[in-house]
């Protein structure tokens, strides 16, 4: 079970339609997914459609509970999604501060009740916790239970201005973990047309480089929509750019935890590729990849994108492109855009003719 806190102190950042989005294309990727709504306001809860008020037991009976009551989990938590649990909250929670505040060990209460879940057999493969916007007892009781923090950063001044502050909370939470908690940024509300979006791009990439998502959520209405209306943009808007942005989130994730678990060198990625060039089924969708070592840009468009061009993400050193994108089972065509040329997939030796007199490479998912 790994557990993931998404917290920044910023209000506004996209910290719970990440929260929610995030768990939503996990759970339709077949993860097993437990979201926990640790602010007081409860917009994780009402924005998949659950009201606080109709629940008995709520995340706040969940921190506080004894060992007997641990068991009440069923109770507490409710169905969004075939794979996707959620822990809702409540306003009591925002007295949890004051009341814990001479309990000893009150920022590990979290991390002792979800210990005592995967005990009792409740089995997820993701815990996802949406933070209140602040460093308090409930978002240091997240950070102490997580594995991984994502940092959702929109491009603003007060964006910028706040990343020397999220760097020191997280030296000193660290300094009282067993393990560091590993750090990944995310930016969010982003609008590529702007100047000042791209400076705070370059930062931000400056500043976290290897631990920021190549996934960008771009702005967009739809995510207002999909709140509004209480669902997941999985569930509501599947063929939108919010949709992608987030899936490819998702995606992006799996692959970052598969290669923590099983790094490179120890892969021999080189190898692997060389041998195994054409598309094959991986975790969460179908692995495309190209070789080429001296190009500058590689995409990837085809019928399970509506023919918009993806970018696929070199390997270091081995000269590949390679990119996981989720397909239901179907026929498909697609083809390389190699530094802007459209080109056929050279190992996949399936192709058929298009309307327009050329080629498509074509690939049958079962």
């Amino acid at each position: 079970m790994r557990v993931i806190a998404i917290a920044n102190q910023k209000g506004g950042c996209g910290k719970t339609t990440t929260s929610i989005n995030l768990s939503a294309c996990l759970s339709h990727l077949a993860k097993r997914v437990l979201l926990i709504d640790l602010d007081p306001q409860g917009h994780s809860t009402c924005g998949l459609g659950l009201a606080p008020e109709q629940f008995e037991f709520t995340g706040y009976d969940f921190l506080r509970g004894s060992a007997a009551e641990k068991k009440k989990f069923q109770k507490i938590s409710a169905d969004a999604g075939d794979f996707l649990r959620v822990l809702p909250s409540s306003p009591a929670l925002a007295r949890l501060e004051e009341e814990m505040a001479f309990t000893p060990g009150r920022e590990r209460r979290l991390k002792e009740m979800l210990n005592a879940l995967r005990e009792s057999g409740e089995q997820f493969d993701y815990v996802l916790i949406d933070c209140p916007p602040n460093i308090g007892t409930l978002t240091l009781n997240a950070l102490f239970a997580a594995d991984e923090l994502i940092v959702p950063i929109e491009p603003s001044f007060f964006s910028l201005h706040g990343l020397a502050k999220i760097s020191e909370t997280m030296e000193t939470i660290n300094r009282q973990r067993r393990s560091p908690l590993a750090v990944h940024a995310l930016l969010t509300l982003f609008d590529s047309r702007t100047c000042f979006a791209k400076e705070v791009y370059e930062e931000v990439s400056r500043h976290f480089q290897k631990k920021l998502f190549r996934s960008i959520i771009h702005e967009s209405v739809t995510l207002k929509e999909c709140a509004g209306a209480g669902k997941s943009v999985v569930d509501f808007a599947p063929q939108s750019q919010a949709c992608r942005d987030y899936m490819n989130l998702a995606l992006e994730y799996l692959e970052k935890s598969w290669e923590a678990l099983n790094p490179e060198d120890s892969l021999g990625w080189e190898n692997v590729i060389r041998q195994r060039f054409e598309p094959r089924k991986a975790v969460g969708g179908v692995l495309f990849q190209c070789a080429g070592e001296g190009a500058q840009e590689v995409e990837i468009a085809g019928d399970f994108n509506s023919w918009v061009p993806e970018p696929l993400v070199r390997r270091r050193e081995a000269g590949i492109w390679q990119k996981i994108i989720p397909m239901p089972a179907g026929e498909f065509r697609y083809k390389f855009i190699v530094d802007g040329e459209w080109q056929l997939d050279p190992f996949q030796e399936n192709s058929k003719q298009n309307s327009f007199g050329s080629f498509d490479s074509w690939i049958k998912v079962n």
